[in-house]
């Protein structure tokens, strides 16, 4: 499940939690603090404003007021009630394939974090990748013979985009590898994907992770959050995003 409220990005765990449309039935695209029998509870409502509104709540929860502002400015304008038209108007670029993928055994490092928290300072993937180069990480594992790709991974989702999940960095081992005692071991489970494209610039990853959250959005596939991936090749060739579907 990754349901959220697409006005104050609220997740919708909940029916209980669900606005209501004129008819006074149940819509699990707005919560019922914003929505209300097909209107907005507060129709002139800026963004910005609602920024404030959600700043506030964060702050009661514990995170600092300068954070919470960051996440929420780079969170909201991709929500259904804050996307301009023209926005609404772009061409969403689907995967480039779909692909069928048996199990994947990694070795590497792990950590948990969220979308949310990588928008903030407390972000930890940066960090994970300079680990992973800075040790040797890939030379200290045995991988499969002509695979020498590294692996960034998406696993054990706690609800959908919207909360934690594990993120992983790895290489696929050889079947009777040694894990190092301070590495880790993953296997992603077999699935059907669809396979997106972005060159090796972390910006153009971002866009195609944005890209990838529209497109699910607007139904194009179902996303089973089994396990999604990146992988790393050669300088010169592209980044593929593999995103499990049913």
């Amino acid at each position: 499940m990754d349901k959220a409220c697409q006005s104050c990005g609220m997740p919708l765990e909940h029916e209980e939690q669900y606005g209501t449309d004129a008819q006074h039935g149940k819509t699990d695209e707005y919560c019922k603090y914003c929505y209300k029998e097909g209107v907005f509870v507060q129709p002139d409502l800026t963004m910005e404003e609602m920024i404030q509104q959600c700043v506030s709540i964060l702050v009661e929860e514990g995170m600092q007021a300068e954070e919470a502002t960051s996440m929420l400015r780079n969170h909201l304008p991709n929500l259904k009630r804050w996307r301009t038209l023209e926005d609404t108007e772009l061409q969403i670029d689907g995967p480039i394939r779909e692909e069928y993928r048996g199990d994947i055994h990694l070795i590497g490092l792990k950590a948990r974090t969220s979308n949310l928290k990588e928008q903030t300072s407390h972000g930890i993937i940066p960090a994970m990748w300079e680990r992973f180069w800075a040790e040797g990480v890939p030379d200290r594992i045995r991988g499969r013979e002509g695979q020498a790709s590294v692996y960034g991974c998406y696993t054990d989702y706690e609800n959908g985009a919207l909360g934690e999940y594990t993120f992983f960095i790895g290489k696929e081992a050889a079947a009777d590898s040694q894990t190092p005692d301070d590495l880790e071991e993953l296997v992603i489970p077999a699935a059907r994907y669809a396979v997106f494209q972005a060159t090796q610039e972390p910006s153009s990853v971002f866009r195609v992770w944005q890209t990838i959250w529209q497109w699910a959005a607007t139904g194009h596939s179902e996303r089973t959050y089994t396990g999604d991936f990146e992988v790393y090749g050669s300088p010169d060739e592209p980044v593929l995003i593999y995103i499990a579907i049913k």
